[in-house]
């Protein structure tokens, strides 16, 4: 009888617990899961900054790149497909560090992103001894203080690192510019740096000695926050535009040039003639087989077989160019202005091959590929033949 009168306390107890529950963790409750909370969200009207007061501090923390691409709805006449993802950079698995030089330039090349770079440049200098005088994350730029070499006491010297985005994905380039001014010139206001460093041999001082920290030492991971736009974007980008696919470089013409000419030699492409004042390259390809592909992509193009050999052709490019029979429209005459100029002859028979075309100015490059005659391609087979250059570029 003890144990029913038991029963039945305990039950009559435990109702405005198990009640209590339900309004602390229930739907309607305290507790209550929040997690589809966002779907019912309503947007609110942006924060009015009063007059006078600056609006920087309202800047995004984590800044979503636009997408590069042109007014245009994708390559005429084709069907947008979701596109294969660009690969990392060479080596992700393992870190390497090279000095990359083209004529008198030298820089330092590491596949790591910059905002890991940037700490370990900064760690590098704080061992060196180096002080920093000034740093700008978003441009990449730090620059030293004002130091003097024990075997020049006459003159003081002074260091400026710009990191910045490489040509490859997940990529980080290095640039030194070194100065040198008088030991008497006052230190304080504004440095004027030159276009190229006053010393090439304490330039060089400063690139050995920093790849070599770097290539010795072990990447912890760590980034920085202040870095994360270093760059201000990829310098590199295929773009869909309504005529044909294009490979957007913001490099300097000369380094564009000579980078697009060590990709046409790699990757399946065989470089047959080129002409850097016409700003073309006149390639063969075939593609070379790979094991992780997936079958088809390439091959239904290019075909390929490893036991065949490279691709030759039997004419020059001045006889490819001295023979296209172009339309004398605005389109060919922006891109073959200087082809136009020449005497058309009849065309050329079975011309093979493609050619690769480079134009613009600084930091405002444009490469695309057409068949032999110039004519345009298949937008697929264009945009295949700039994915494997792109993938070839240092």
């Amino acid at each position: 009888m003890m144990n029913v009168v038991f029963r039945l306390i305990l039950s009559t107890a435990l109702i405005p617990a198990l009640a209590g529950c339900s309004m602390l963790f229930g739907q309607e409750g305290y507790f209550r899961d929040r997690g589809d909370d966002y779907l019912k969200a309503d947007s609110i009207p942006p924060i009015i900054v009063p007059e006078g007061l600056s609006e920087s501090s309202l800047d995004e923390l984590y800044v979503i790149p636009s997408v590069a691409r042109d007014s245009g709805e994708g390559v005429a006449g084709g069907v947008f497909e979701v596109p294969r993802p660009q690969e990392l950079g060479t080596g992700q698995l393992t870190e390497k560090v090279k000095i990359q030089r083209l004529g008198e330039s030298r820089w330092i090349l590491i596949n790591t992103p910059p905002s890991e770079v940037w700490p370990r440049v900064r760690n590098f200098l704080g061992r060196a001894g180096l002080q920093v005088a000034f740093t700008d994350a978003t441009n990449g730029i730090i620059e030293t203080d004002w130091l003097q070499f024990k075997t020049d006491p006459d003159n003081k010297d002074r260091y400026r690192l710009q990191i910045e985005q490489g040509v490859q994905p997940e990529s980080t380039e290095i640039h030194v510019l070194h100065m040198s001014v008088g030991k008497d010139v006052p230190a304080g206001g504004q440095v004027n740096w030159p276009a190229g460093s006053a010393n090439a041999e304490r330039e060089s001082w400063m690139i050995d000695e920093l790849a070599a920290t770097l290539a010795s030492e072990e990447s912890s991971g760590a980034t920085s926050l202040l870095a994360q736009t270093i760059g201000g974007g990829p310098k590199v980008a295929i773009l869909t535009t309504t005529i044909e696919p294009l490979l957007h470089m913001e490099l300097p013409y000369t380094r564009a040039w000579a980078t697009v000419g060590y990709a046409v030699q790699r990757g399946g492409f065989h470089l047959w003639d080129d002409d850097k004042t016409m700003g073309i390259y006149y390639v063969g390809f075939r593609q070379e087989p790979d094991e992780d592909e997936e079958p088809g992509f390439l091959s239904r193009w290019f075909g390929g077989d490893e036991d065949e050999p490279p691709p030759q052709t039997p004419y020059s490019l001045q006889q490819v160019l001295a023979q296209l029979q172009l339309e004398d429209n605005a389109q060919n005459r922006a891109i073959f202005a200087d082809v136009l100029l020449q005497a058309q002859a009849d065309a050329l028979a079975n011309a093979p091959g493609y050619l690769v075309v480079v134009r613009g100015d600084d930091n405002n490059i444009e490469v695309r590929v057409r068949d032999a005659y110039a004519q345009l391609l298949a937008p697929k087979q264009a945009q295949a033949l700039l994915q494997v250059i792109r993938r070839n570029l240092i």
